[in-house]
């Protein structure tokens, strides 16, 4: 089992040596990058090895995938990272039809054949929106339905499900052949914690993660903790870890 931490977490805490230092010293060994960092793919390489962390996974926008795939293969193949994440839809690039996400899926079917043919698993990362409904089926279903689970797996974050109002051990079970990882995120509860986004450390939340992380260490290999807004950089990172080390009992 990976416990790795998702880079923009740190976005605010300085730069990329200040973040990778700060996940080491609080007990990570893994990263989730924001592809590069704005760094050539050796450089970025040699940064990320040079704090003693290894890159478990890399988001990498839509626009990077088809504009320059080739930095993010290389990237991938000097870190040794295996899966690559479709992170974030632009507000307006999401469609307001399902055949608008049928496309979405059949453009990222083709990026996951093109990875796949360098060894990288290509993955989705949901927010809340793709559980809104279209023509009977989620925005999130329309996009599966286009690609096949070898190209496009599913980077499960269970806090957006739980934001979007639906139950994440329904989504899990309808998409277990989709499962390649999951964002480990926590909700505070309600009007706790205005300064972060409403968003909380590991398991001070709502969302139930010790009876999640206890099933899906047979369903994953990869939980990836973020924090979309941290107060306390350091204390959130150290005690999000523990959580997960104390829960993923067979790491």
């Amino acid at each position: 089992m990976k416990i790795s931490v998702q880079l923009f977490s740190l976005r605010e805490a300085g730069d990329l040596d200040v973040q990778l230092a700060l996940a080491r010293s609080c007990g990570f060994s893994w990263v989730e990058t924001v592809a590069t960092h704005g760094l050539a793919p050796q450089a970025f390489a040699d940064k990320v090895a040079a704090h003693g962390l290894q890159v478990s996974s890399m988001h990498a926008a839509l626009a990077l995938l088809e504009t320059d795939m080739a930095s993010v293969i290389e990237a991938c193949r000097l870190t040794g990272c295996p899966l690559v994440v479709m992170p974030w839809l632009p507000m307006g690039e999401r469609s307001p039809t399902a055949a608008g996400f049928v496309a979405l899926g059949q453009r990222l079917a083709a990026l996951g054949d093109a990875l796949r043919a360098h060894g990288v698993q290509l993955a989705y990362h949901n927010h809340d929106f793709e559980f809104l409904p279209y023509e009977g089926r989620t925005a999130l279903e329309w996009i599966f339905s286009a690609a096949t689970p070898a190209q496009l797996g599913w980077e499960a974050d269970l806090g957006w499900v739980s934001r979007a109002g639906v139950d994440p051990q329904v989504w899990l079970d309808k998409l277990a052949d989709r499962l390649v990882a999951v964002h480990a995120k926590d909700i505070a509860p309600p009007r706790m914690a205005l300064a972060e986004d409403g968003w909380t450390t590991l398991g001070q939340g709502v969302v139930p993660w010790v009876a999640l992380l206890a099933q899906l260490k047979t369903r994953t290999d990869l939980v990836v903790f973020e924090h979309d807004h941290p107060v306390d950089f350091a204390g959130t990172l150290r005690n999000s870890h523990s959580f997960l080390t104390q829960h993923l009992t067979n790491i």
